[in-house]
Order: C-alpha cells, then sequence, then structure tokens
C-alpha cells in the first residue's frame, strides 16, 4: 500500500504483484478484495525490474479507493508498516489461513515448516506468533537464518494451523493445508498444466 499526495487531498493505493507461478493465487487474492472493495480494476501483465536490471515478465493488480485510508492507518501507523497487536486482535481464522497460504513453506524432509512474512522485527514475529497459538495453540520457535525474522513449525504445531483454518484455504495453495498428501503444485498448476490432444 502507498499514500500519494494530490492536490485534491492525495489517495491511498493497493498494489499486488505475482509472478507467473503464482498468477492463480493473485487471482485468488483479488477477488477477495473485491468482496469488500468494489471496482473494475483488473490485474495486468507487467515488467519488473529487479536491483541488478534484470527484468521479469509478471502481473499486477492495483486499485484506489477512499475506502483504502482506514485500512492504510491501521497498517502504516506514523506512515510506517507495521504489525500491531491492535491489527491481530481484529483478525480471525480466515486471516490466518491467508497468512499460512502466502508464507508457509514445508522443509525439504516435511519435519517441519517455516512463516514467511511475519513482519520486520523480532518484535512483529512475536506478536504473530502469539497471535496464531491464540487461533489455533500452535507454538513456533524463531529462525535466525534470515534477514528478515520467520516462524518455524514442527509437523504437529503445522497440523493445528492447518485443522483450525482449512476452511478458508485458498484453492491454488490447498496443499499447504494438506500435511500428508505430496506437493504437487511444484509439478504442475492450472495456469502450466500441459494439455492432451
Amino acid at each position: 500500500m502507498s499514500r500519494y499526495r494530490a492536490p485534491a487531498g492525495g489517495y491511498i493505493q493497493l498494489s499486488i504483484t505475482s509472478g507467473v507461478r503464482g498468477s492463480a493465487f493473485l487471482e485468488e487474492k483479488v477477488a477477495e478484495i473485491k468482496n469488500f472493495l468494489p471496482t473494475k480494476a483488473e490485474i495486468a501483465p507487467h515488467t519488473s525490474t529487479g536491483t541488478n536490471g534484470a527484468r521479469t515478465p509478471c502481473t499486477r493488480f492495483r486499485v484506489s479507493s477512499p475506502r483504502l485510508r482506514p485500512v492504510y492507518n491501521l497498517l502504516y501507523p506514523g506512515g510506517e508498516r507495521r504489525i500491531t497487536r491492535n491489527v491481530l486482535d481484529m483478525l480471525g481464522g480466515r486471516a490466518a489461513a491467508w497468512l499460512w497460504a502466502d508464507g508457509a513453506k514445508p522443509f525439504e524432509d516435511g519435519d517441519f515448516y517455516l512463516l514467511r512474512k511475519v513482519g520486520t522485527s523480532q518484535e512483529e514475529a512475536a506478536l504473530v506468533a502469539g497471535w496464531l497459538q491464540v487461533l489455533t495453540g500452535a507454538e513456533s520457535e524463531f529462525s535466525y537464518q534470515y534477514y528478515h525474522p520467520r516462524l518455524m513449525f514442527s509437523r504437529e504445531e503445522a497440523s493445528k494451523i492447518v485443522s483450525a483454518t482449512r476452511q478458508y484455504a485458498p484453492p491454488s495453495r490447498i496443499h499447504l493445508f494438506n500435511l500428508d498428501q505430496p506437493n504437487e503444485c511444484e509439478i504442475r498448476s492450472a495456469r502450466s498444466e500441459l494439455q492432451l490432444w
């Protein structure tokens, strides 16, 4: 989310970008947004330029609306993005499912799951860990191997999250909610599956 100043008072813009492999998940995010924010905005092709100058094709959804201002004020107190207890207290199982769908990654052996996108500080990650524990009973540990904090869940603890939130799981990420089944999403998806002639 970004705030732009303008002579008429400025506006808030929500922008979501996805690579080709995540296009189905982006469509689900946009459908969810449109349930609460009526808009004619659509997903459009886009080219992302990396820090090394490499250009990557992707897709992007952008929308501006006065209805985004209260959301921006909650998520960006003082103009900086922060995870706060006030925001987490307003969220429930549906939000936990989308967090898991957007940030969970199983280790190769399947014994542990790593949850990304839990903030930029250990304090924010601790708030998310506590919130998930209250909602689902799942306990986690901090992973210190990355620049931003991540939460690590054993398979048993991860199963508590998916059991409590599976009903809200986005269809394109359902494999993250079926811990005992192989991850076929890496092999095929609705966007990349070869069609038999």
